[in-house]
């Protein structure tokens, strides 16, 4: 019935109990017929429905006319149940149709199947790139806001950079803050993720970041080596997201905002004083996050991993990743290789090839191609700077291509006595003479750019004040050329064709 019904099916209630008119004469009135009175009447007595009536017109229109029950109603499919099996390996929708088919013959066929799933994801935002494979990726990026922190030391105000992870399966996020994005920063955050989801995914999808590409190609992009080192450790394979496609990883650009609204945002007014307080407001917000139930679906993000991330992941491998930095450089040609201002030997005969520096918190190792050539613990000794073993070294403990303290100290000698002394005991302020080859190399260029008398009174003046460096050397050579520029422009120059202050005095021009 139509709103109009109602309205008359309340007028034929009135009629009959309020002024007890018979069925022809209800009918009259209503303009319908007795038989319609007569059913209407009988409904309401099936509903006990009495006058006067206190129900709106939806009420009694559900009360006179309740839904009629189909027993051959088609059995509906759980599409709940349907997207979370869709996360499985290798399981698809025909498959699950299938399924679904055997138990209920007479069920829907496999267009509405899938017309119904499509529907499901679109009423409850399902909707996505790509079906997302239990334990099978993770996306990672930096989140766009950062939370700032009063540096208790300075009083200035600091940003900290939030790294966000997230499962897209099952929609698990991890957050934690950091004072930079720097390389080791990133790679520290992979592991913290890894170590939080209690075991790996098959893929880490990330921007293309610097930390993450080197050089960012469709096809085969160049990925940091550091990171790529990382990766192998813990078994996941790195897929940088293409450039300007953030449906790449949509699940992690949406996470991203997730963060910002419920962690950075609910987190806006406090003060914080180390990066410490941040992660640890951070881990309480996260945890409030994870358990929020979800609006259209049972149960939440903690209970979505469990049930389908968790039992997917690979296992953590037994010991944890150590950051390692790599640096592309030449051995030179006292067969050293420089790694942050410390040197270490390698065999002479690597002179001039290029080589990698692969350098963690305690060890430094050498490598030519694959084949790493030496190792050794890392050296923090400033004052004593070179490590050298004595199988690299030359017979005699002479450089190669030429270079020995004989050549350096004949050098000196044309420049003067002062240099040669000098040029002498820098060679012998070290264990191995070869340790000092890049000092004395320093001397000799600046000594293409000084006259030997400036040199020989620079290294006069270090011999006096007992320096053997490259380093103060070049301060005292600097200081020295100053003093004697100085004194040349100060020298007073007298000849018989300088006037002095006498020819300008008076003032006056003879006519």
């Amino acid at each position: 019935m139509r709103r109009l019904d109602m309205l008359k099916a309340k007028e034929i209630l009135r009629l009959k109990h309020e002024l007890g008119l018979s069925l022809r004469e209800i009918g009259k009135s209503c303009n319908c017929g007795k038989t319609t009175v007569s059913e209407v009447l009988e409904r309401a007595k099936k509903a006990k429905i009495t006058w006067p009536v206190d129900l709106s017109d939806k009420q009694l229109m559900s009360l006179l006319y309740p839904p009629v029950e189909n027993k051959n109603t088609i059995p509906e499919p759980n599409m709940e149940y349907v997207f979370y099996e869709m996360k499985e390996k290798h399981v698809t929708l025909m498959l699950l149709w299938e399924e679904y088919k055997e138990k209920h013959p007479n069920g829907i066929m496999y267009t509405q199947f899938c017309e119904r799933y499509r529907n499901f994801k679109k009423v409850n935002k399902l909707e996505m790139h790509i079906e997302h494979k239990a334990g099978e990726e993770v996306q990672v990026d930096w989140a766009g806001s950062t939370m700032p922190y009063v540096d208790p030391g300075s009083g200035e105000i600091k940003p900290a950079y939030i790294f966000v992870a997230v499962l897209p399966a099952s929609a698990y996020p991890f957050a934690y803050a950091y004072k930079d994005t720097k390389l080791s920063s990133w790679i520290d955050a992979h592991v913290r993720a890894y170590e939080y989801f209690g075991g790996v995914p098959k893929v880490t999808i990330p921007d293309n970041t610097k930390t993450a590409v080197i050089v960012p190609d469709l096809v085969d992009p160049v990925l940091n080596k550091s990171y790529n080192e990382m990766a192998r450790h813990y078994g996941t394979i790195l897929v940088p997201a293409r450039v300007r496609r953030p449906k790449d990883k949509a699940a992690d650009e949406n996470m991203v905002g997730n963060v910002s609204r419920r962690i950075i945002a609910a987190l806006r007014n406090r003060q914080f004083f180390s990066i410490y307080e941040i992660n640890q407001a951070i881990q309480d917000e996260l945890l409030k996050f994870i358990k929020r139930p979800f609006q259209k679906m049972e149960g939440n993000r903690l209970t979505a991993f469990e049930k389908i991330d968790k039992p997917c992941l690979q296992p953590l491998p037994s010991t944890k990743y150590e950051y390692s930095s790599w640096k592309e450089t030449k051995i030179q040609f006292n067969y050293h290789v420089d790694y942050e201002g410390f040197f270490y030997s390698v065999h002479y005969s690597y002179v001039g090839r290029p080589c990698s520096i692969r350098a963690t918190s305690k060890t430094i190792e050498i490598y030519i191609g694959s084949e790493r050539v030496a190792a050794y613990q890392r050296n923090y000794n400033m004052f004593k700077r070179y490590v050298t073993l004595p199988e690299h070294m030359p017979e005699a403990h002479k450089a190669v291509s030429g270079w020995n303290p004989e050549r350096f100290l004949a050098w000196a000698e044309k420049i003067g006595p002062n240099t040669r002394e000098l040029i002498k005991r820098i060679l012998e302020s070290r264990e191995y003479p070869v340790q000092t080859y890049r000092s004395c190399m320093g001397v000799m260029r600046l000594g293409q750019n000084h006259s030997s008398d400036i040199m020989e009174r620079a290294s006069q003046e270090a011999l006096g004040k007992n320096i053997c460096s490259y380093k103060y050397f070049s301060i005292i050579l600097k200081q020295t050329t100053v003093k004697a520029a100085k004194s040349a422009t100060e020298k007073i120059i007298k000849h018989n064709n300088v006037r002095g202050s006498s020819a300008y005095t008076g003032g006056g021009i003879n006519a």
